[in-house]
């Protein structure tokens, strides 16, 4: 990867994971601690105006997840890409959860690359970036506010031109506003790369409508130096099949 590099989608979460009365869509990159119930799937879908990504979940174990995606990357003189796919592959394991099942912590181990921290580069081969991350996740004001915290670290064995190994501290944070848009919440983050492995810092406002089958996200990022970031997005949730055992969190 280039100095301005993609940490993996799977902090994108987001890419990505379902949270009960804290669900999302994928283009935010923040995450929570929720894994979803034992036996379960789902797929979250991403369109925006530089790339689309598609991820499947499976909660094969309980408090397991199993993340598999695929990005498709636009043409973009600016950001020097070419149209490609990237792949992606994650597990996420939930640690700890409160009595009120309102926050808790939890671990991500994978690799892949992240459109998120995508701002200028070559194309990246999938398998020399790997990273983890902890995600941690508090309730306010009576669930009016949800705080997500993700540190984490990453290493890109295939660096630049000399194709050396570098390392980098990733950081990631999430607000999310509730009970103002009913059945809604407006949600602002901002994340980024510190190290040999740099990622300028970037931020993500949105609204995410949610249901108890289906949760849709519009949002707008861009670099805090204003250059070019995410741009406008929509991403969508959609649960599977009550016979596969799926249910939000209530």
């Amino acid at each position: 990867m280039t100095r301005r590099l993609a940490i993996p989608m799977g902090l994108v979460a987001l890419l990505t994971v379902l949270a009960a009365d804290d669900c999302r869509a994928q283009q935010f990159n923040s995450d929570n601690y929720w894994t979803a119930p034992h036996g379960s799937a789902t797929i979250v879908a991403t369109a925006g105006q530089h790339y689309s990504a598609l991820l499947n979940v499976f909660a094969l174990f309980p408090a397991w997840e199993f993340n598999v995606g695929a990005t498709l990357f636009k043409e973009d003189e600016q950001a020097n890409t070419l149209n490609h796919f990237a792949p992606t592959f994650f597990v996420k394991r939930t640690l700890y959860e409160n009595q009120a099942k309102t926050g808790g912590w939890s671990a991500t181990l994978g690799t892949g690359v992240s459109p998120s921290y995508l701002q200028a580069g070559t194309v990246t081969d999938p398998f020399t970036s790997y990273w983890f991350s902890v995600a941690a996740s508090f309730p306010f004001f009576d669930n009016t506010l949800s705080l997500d915290l993700l540190p984490g670290t990453l290493v890109n064995m295939n660096y630049g031109s000399s194709s050396e190994t570098a390392w980098g501290f990733t950081y990631s944070s999430r607000l999310a506003i509730y009970k103002v848009i009913p059945h809604s919440a407006i949600v602002g983050e901002i994340f980024g790369t510190e190290g040999e492995a740099f990622s300028k810092p970037q931020y993500r406002a949105g609204v995410r409508w949610e249901s108890s089958r289906v949760v849709a996200a519009l949002s707008y990022g861009a670099a805090v130096d204003g250059t070019q970031g995410a741009g406008v997005e929509l991403g969508v949730i959609i649960v599977t099949p009550p016979f596969l055992g799926f249910g939000l969190k209530k």
